[in-house]
């Protein structure tokens, strides 16, 4: 039994609109026990993006493995059969390494941040 403060959640998932695009910001561990979260917010984002520009801010995650970057590729693919352009945003650390090894960070389009991702876009 906790008493007083909970445990933070490993890993959460939240969108947002910024202007006309959808901004949905991973933070924490996304990792095999927690694609779900992910998946599950990506379906509530997919069912009200009022623009065909999603972006995924992951300057929070703290983790990434395998299945983490199964869940990024799943998005990207969802974008393309629907004609959505999915940046990330505030790929660093863990993730940063492993998309550069697994020779990814030319599948996805990325910028250092949401505020420059828009500007981009």
């Amino acid at each position: 039994m906790f008493v007083g403060n909970e445990a933070e959640p490993a890993f959460t998932a939240t969108s947002g609109l910024h202007g006309t695009a959808l901004v949905v910001r991973a933070s924490g561990e996304l990792d095999h026990y927690h694609t779900r979260v992910l998946r599950e917010e990506m379906g509530r984002a997919w069912g009200v993006l009022p623009s065909q520009l999603l972006i995924l801010d992951l300057s929070a995650l703290t983790f990434c493995d395998s299945s983490g970057i199964g869940e990024l590729l799943q998005v990207r693919h969802h974008g393309l059969s629907e004609g959505v352009r999915v940046i990330l945003t505030g790929v660093q650390g863990n993730l940063a390494r492993r998309l550069n090894l697994a020779g990814l960070t030319q599948v996805f389009e990325m910028f250092p941040s949401v505020a420059e991702a828009l500007e981009a876009a």
